[in-house]
């Protein structure tokens, strides 16, 4: 039996309804928004998709994106540089490690919800080519509109997220070109920053390109690689002040109640205020989209 999707809403969903995965709101709003049907089956498809999408990034991430083991090789910079330079590398470094992995959540995060956009157009396009059934409640006509408004929904959020996420790689271009980066990650890994001086285009997702997912891919990629490459740094950073039996470091900047452990991805939606303006924008123009349609053929389809 066919079903509306109602329920497993995406914190962005529910929030732009009122915070319930199951619609419901105060007063006579709520019993408007538990009956519309098009709006509800449109938010628990696109939530299903975003959370299959973001389950595989989050296998991949754990198979394909490590921090190295600490290099065991002997490195005669390392040795040769003061105990202080070697603390601030350190610490510059983790926090170089965390604003890539804030860049690798915004571009993943932006990834994920197109990604659910595409997978939900599908399966309406499905519906109105005979190839699934239609949902429980709504009509072709239903199926027609709310399609042509998540084509709309998904194209704003193509330009707009993709304006917010290159905010962040922008920071991580400048950081990745700052002197005591390259200064930091030379020292520690005995080679230059590979991604220093890729210049403003490398560093941002063109809404109009072509394959927009081979854009996001070639930008994940290179973020990626930053993250490893700081990450590969610290360790090396930290290894020599363990060896030095530097405790002090240790006890001021790496204690794990205070600071973000190396390798942690962050743990909230970066993107959260956008996807949350986007279902309140959706929110207004479906209930809209009903009522037109209810003026149209005299019938109530909220």
């Amino acid at each position: 039996m066919n079903t509306v999707f109602v329920s497993n809403l995406t914190p962005f969903a529910q929030g732009a309804w009122g915070g319930s995965p199951s619609m419901q709101v105060n007063g006579s709003q709520g019993e408007v928004l538990r009956k519309n049907w098009p709006a509800q089956d449109v938010l628990g498809r696109v939530a299903e998709n975003f959370q299959e999408a973001q389950n595989q990034t989050t296998l991949r991430d754990r198979v394909e994106l490590r921090l190295s083991s600490v290099l065991e090789t002997q490195n005669s910079v390392l040795e040769n540089l003061p105990t202080g330079v070697l603390e601030v590398y350190a610490s510059f470094m983790q926090i170089m490690k965390v604003q890539a992995d804030s860049a690798w959540q915004a571009v993943t995060e932006y990834r994920d919800q197109l990604s659910a956009f595409d997978q939900t157009i599908q399966e309406y396009q499905d519906m109105l080519d005979g190839k699934t059934a239609l949902p429980e409640q709504m009509s072709l006509e239903q199926v027609q509109a709310m399609l042509d408004l998540v084509k709309e929904t998904r194209d704003t959020f193509l330009r707009k997220g993709a304006a917010e996420v290159s905010g962040y790689l922008s920071t991580t271009q400048d950081l990745a070109d700052y002197d005591l980066t390259n200064k930091a990650v030379s020292a520690a890994l005995g080679q230059s920053n590979p991604l220093s001086g890729k210049g403003t285009d490398f560093w941002r997702i063109d809404p109009n390109a072509q394959d927009i997912y081979g854009e996001i891919d070639r930008v994940l990629g290179a973020v990626e690689e930053l993250s490893q490459t700081y990450g590969d740094s610290y360790s090396a950073l930290t290894s020599e002040l363990k060896r030095r039996d530097d405790s002090s470091y240790f006890y001021k900047y790496d204690r794990p109640s205070q600071n973000t452990q190396v390798g942690d991805r962050p743990k909230e939606y970066v993107l959260k205020e956008l996807l949350e303006r986007t279902w309140w924008e959706f929110r207004d123009k479906s209930r809209d989209i009903s009522n037109q349609l209810y003026r149209q053929d005299g019938q109530l389809t909220l």
